[in-house]
C-alpha cells in the first residue's frame, strides 16, 4: 500500500488533458493544480458555483474512479484548501480507492514530497483533520495513520497521533498482527526516536506479524544496529518498567 502511494498520488501533476467537470466549464486538471498549490479561491469558487461539491471525486493518475478532494488536499498539505473543504461539509474520513483516507496522507507525506507548504504545513493539517473528527484507526488489519506516520519518522504527528488516543500496537490481538505495527514501520526504517515515543507509549515489542516477525527482527533484517540493540533491551523489561531508563543508553 505504501508504494501505491508514493507511485500514484505522487503524480497527481502530470497527466495533460481537460476532463469536463459536472455542471461548468472548469476542468478537473485545473482543480487538481489548484489543490497542488493550495489555490483555495479557485476550490471555493468552484465549490460555491456548483461545479463541484466539497465531496466530490476527481480522477487522477493512479485512481480513475476519482479520489475524494480532501484526499488530495491532504497529500499536498494544502492547508487552507482542507480547512476549507471541511467548513464546507466534507468527509473527513472519505478513502481514495485504495483505501487511504486524508489523516493518512497527511501522516505519511512531507514537504519534500510536495510542490509547496511551510515545514509544519502536514502537522497542521493532520491536526485539523483529527480536530473535525477523523479517524485515527483503520479498518482491521490495515495500516493505521501512526503506522504511516511511524515508517516516515515523522516524530511530532506520531507524538500528536499518540496524544489524542492512538493505538500503537494497532489492532494487535494475543500478540499478533496481520499488518506491521507503527514500532515494526519505525524499525523497519531504523528511525529510533520514533521507536522511543512509541515504546514510552507502551508499544508492545514482543508483538509479532502472524507467522513473521517482531519489530527487533525486523530491525536486525534491515541492519539497523542501534534500534536493534533498544528493541532487544525493550523485550526483556516487564510492563510499566521505564524504557527511556532501562533501553536508551544501548
Amino acid at each position: 500500500m505504501l508504494r501505491a502511494i508514493a507511485s500514484g498520488l505522487a503524480v497527481l501533476l502530470m497527466v495533460a488533458g481537460c476532463a469536463q467537470m459536472p455542471g461548468g466549464s472548469a476542468d478537473t486538471e485545473r482543480l487538481r493544480n489548484a489543490i497542488a498549490i493550495d489555490d483555495v479561491g479557485y476550490v471555493q469558487e468552484a465549490v460555491r458555483s456548483g461545479k463541484v461539491s466539497a465531496n466530490q471525486r476527481i480522477a487522477i493518475p493512479g485512481y480513475l474512479e476519482g479520489a475524494p478532494l480532501i484526499t488530495i488536499a491532504a497529500r499536498y498539505g494544502s492547508l487552507k484548501t482542507v480547512r476549507y473543504l471541511i467548513s464546507a461539509g466534507a468527509n473527513v474520513n472519505a478513502r481514495t480507492p485504495a483505501g487511504e483516507t486524508a489523516l493518512m496522507l497527511a501522516s505519511y507525506f512531507s514537504p519534500d514530497d510536495a510542490s509547496r507548504g511551510g515545514s509544519n504545513s502536514y502537522e497542521v493539517v493532520v491536526r485539523a483533520l483529527v480536530e473535525a473528527g477523523a479517524s485515527l484507526e483503520n479498518e482491521p488489519h490495515h495500516y493505521t495513520p501512526l503506522a504511516y506516520a511511524a515508517y516516515q519518522g515523522h516524530d511530532r504527528i506520531v507524538r500528536y497521533l499518540i496524544e489524542r488516543g492512538a493505538r500503537v500496537d494497532g489492532d494487535a490481538e494475543a500478540g499478533v498482527v496481520y499488518v506491521n505495527t507503527p514500532l515494526m514501520m519505525a524499525a523497519i526504517q531504523g528511525h529510533m526516536d520514533t521507536a522511543m515515543w512509541l515504546l514510552r507509549a507502551g508499544a508492545d515489542p514482543r508483538v509479532r506479524i502472524y507467522l513473521g516477525s517482531t519489530a527487533a527482527e525486523l530491525a536486525q533484517k534491515n541492519n539497523h544496529r542501534n534500534i536493534l540493540t533498544v528493541l532487544r533491551c525493550a523485550e526483556t523489561l516487564a510492563p510499566g518498567e521505564p524504557i527511556a531508563q532501562k533501553c536508551a543508553g544501548r
